[in-house]
Order: structure tokens, then sequence, then C-alpha cells
């Protein structure tokens, strides 16, 4: 995210800078320097001596006719701390230093996990169920008549139960 700083230049006088006394950032964001000239163009240095563990950011020099953005990118993974950002007008005989403030990034608010839905009752298969008490009704009459037929229709069912169950599986 960007955090924008406005700095203005040659407002009150001569090589004046008017700037805030710190600003905060969180680790990550993108400090953005607006630089604004309200006078005749000037030579301007931003230097930070004190920003190693913070920022690649180092030192520019600028020629500032009317505005200008310097954008200043805050590393992701930095503790929390202070820095500061000196700007310097005049050839060196004005100096002002922003305080650069760096905040750690909230951590993320996690959503508690979604109650998994029961699984499904376990379906018993009819069919087979079905067969094999048919063949077991079949050979009962077998047992009980002695006619060879039953007996052959409690196989044939059987082997046909089988088969659907072949068939109907998942």
């Amino acid at each position: 995210m960007d955090v924008p700083c406005e700095i203005r230049f040659n407002a009150r006088s001569i090589n004046s800078i008017d700037l805030p006394e710190s600003v905060e950032v969180l680790a990550g964001d993108t400090l953005v320097l607006k630089l604004k000239n309200e006078g005749s163009p000037l030579h301007l240095t931003l230097s930070t001596a004190d920003a190693a563990r913070f920022t690649d950011f180092f030192h520019e020099n600028l020629y500032l006719e009317r505005l200008a953005d310097v954008p200043v990118i805050i590393r992701d993974d930095v503790f929390p701390g202070m820095f500061a950002i000196t700007v310097i007008t005049g050839y060196g005989t004005n100096r002002s230093a922003l305080k650069v403030a760096v905040r750690e990034r909230p951590a993320p608010v996690e959503e508690p996990p979604q109650p998994l839905p029961p699984p499904p009752a376990p379906r018993l298969p009819v069919v087979p169920f079905a067969i094999v008490i048919v063949a077991a009704l079949l050979f009962i009459l077998y047992v009980g008549t002695g006619i060879l037929l039953f007996e052959a229709a409690a196989f044939v069912v059987l082997v046909l139960g089988v088969i659907a169950a072949w068939f109907l599986r998942r």
C-alpha cells in the first residue's frame, strides 16, 4: 500500500523545507515522498543513514522544478523500528529530518474452519441382498420339497446376484 508524505520547498523562504515531523508505515508498504516546490527550482538531497535494515533507499540527489514523487519501498520482513530521512537544500545550509516509524503488519484474521458436512449414511446394497434372500428361499424350498428345479433356480439366482453386484458396485 502506498503511504503518501508531502514535503514542500520554498514555501516560507528560499530553500525552506516544510515536512511532517513523522510518518508511520507498515512492513511491506511504500512510502511515497511527494515533493512540491512552490518557488524557483532547487537542488535537494534525500538521504538515510540508519535505514539499511528497513529499505534499500540510501541517497537521492534531485533537481526539483515543480513536482516529483520519490518511492521508498519498505521491506516485507522487517521488525518494528524507526529511521530518519534527511532532506537537505541550499547545498547543505538547510536540513530537516523526517522520522519514519515502521510498524509490524497486523496478522491476518483467520476465519474459523467451516465444519465438514456429515458423511452420507452408508447405503445398503438392496439388489444383492434381495437376490441372496430369493436364492436362500429357493434353496429352502428345494430342501423341503426335494424338487430339483428349486436347486437349479437358487444356483442361477446366486450367479445373477454376483453379476449384478459386480456391475452395481461403486
